[in-house]
């Protein structure tokens, strides 16, 4: 469970370049996920009796932002609430809009 850091207060640690981070907010696991075919996770001779489950395989890990205890980048270590200002200094404003890319 997601909740498990805050039970039993495991620091949980992001250890990241600045660049992988995004300027815009992810309300949740669906905003920048994708999900992707359920047969990685589980084989077809595996999934019998499971006609009526729903198999649902994300890309990417969302770890909701109160879980995070520190984030270490290319430029040092920080505190989650500092994050947002640093993310102000390292993109535009006109990166928190994104489009889609056009050919």
């Amino acid at each position: 469970s997601m909740t498990m850091p805050l039970v039993v207060q495991v620091p949980f640690v992001v250890c990241t370049g600045m660049h992988k981070l995004c300027p815009s907010f992810s309300y949740d696991q669906d905003t920048f996920n994708d999900i992707t075919a359920p047969t990685a996770i589980l084989k077809a001779e595996e999934s019998h009796g499971l006609e009526e489950v729903d198999v649902i395989n994300p890309a990417f890990d969302y770890i909701p932002p109160e879980l995070v205890t520190l984030y270490i980048t290319n430029y040092g270590g920080y505190n989650p609430s500092y994050i947002y200002r640093l993310l102000a200094e390292y993109y535009s404003p006109e990166d928190n809009e994104l489009q889609p890319f056009v050919t």
